[in-house]
């Protein structure tokens, strides 16, 4: 029995989830270090003032405060702690300081990037973007860091908006942003400067979508895959994973698809 019971707690401690972080951001005289940290939900963000007259205010450019969070960061009020709720799982909180100049002059802003894959970093390069073509996968987050100029970040090709998205890139506005969808296909996203495009001011985002069979999304085409597919045999739908050929119905045709990448990495 004890060995029983044993057993039962060892397995329990095990499955047990990872405890949330704290994560320490260093507040100085116009830099925030780590700038962009990678964090997961319920991690806890601690802001530690590390000299000068400062403050984190949510916002997605200087001047913005989407009132998520906001507290000064001096000597007398030198650490402020921010929990990040199960909502923003997947996205990117930008903030910046908004004493003085210190976002537009200082570039004293960043970004909390909660359960994202890969940072791509995009930089204004005069009449350009650099690099003009990245390479990323389904789920990474893309961010341009403005380096001069006023721009736009507007996806679209031909100098033709297209809808994905649309941002101004300028003083102001010193990091727009972009989390490709976790379900993105492979392929090309076009964008471009809208005041520029006619100057070539344009950029490609390769990315390497959702590998098909892949369902669970581990990287792996594995037996959790197969059951997943068999679960769903005979159903109808529309964008689901385990249509694997885009029929509109989960038959024979996905299972030999999963069969023939089975045991694959992507």
């Amino acid at each position: 029995m004890k060995k029983v019971l044993l057993g039962a707690v060892l397995c329990a401690g095990f499955a047990a989830p990872a405890s949330a972080a704290v994560v320490e951001v260093l507040v100085g005289t116009y830099y925030m270090e780590p700038q962009f940290p990678h964090v997961e939900v319920g991690d806890t963000i601690r802001w530690l003032w590390d000299g000068g007259n400062h403050d984190v205010t949510s916002g997605a450019f200087c001047g913005d405060d989407t009132g998520i969070f906001y507290s000064p960061l001096t000597s007398g009020t030198p650490s402020f702690e921010w929990t990040i709720p199960a909502d923003y799982d997947g996205q990117v909180i930008p903030y910046y300081c908004s004493v003085g100049n210190h976002c537009v002059a200082g570039n004293q802003y960043g970004g909390l990037l909660v359960n994202v894959g890969n940072t791509h970093f995009v930089s204004s390069n005069g009449f350009a973007f650099e690099p003009a073509d990245i390479s990323v996968d389904a789920g990474d987050v893309v961010i341009w860091i403005h380096d001069g100029g006023s721009h736009t970040v507007t996806s679209g090709s031909n100098c033709t908006p297209d809808g994905r998205f649309d941002d101004l890139f300028d003083n102001l506005h010193q990091m727009p942003f972009y989390v490709v969808p976790d379900d993105e296909p492979t392929g090309t996203i076009d964008y471009y400067c809208t005041p520029h495009c006619g100057m070539d001011m344009t950029g490609t985002i390769d990315v390497s979508g959702v590998c098909a069979g892949d369902l669970d999304g581990d990287g792996t085409v594995g037996v959790d895959d197969l059951l997943g597919l068999l679960a769903a045999y005979g159903d109808t739908c529309t964008g689901c994973p385990e249509d694997i050929n885009g029929d509109g119905e989960v038959g024979v045709d996905d299972l030999l698809e999963l069969l023939g990448v089975y045991g694959t990495s992507c």
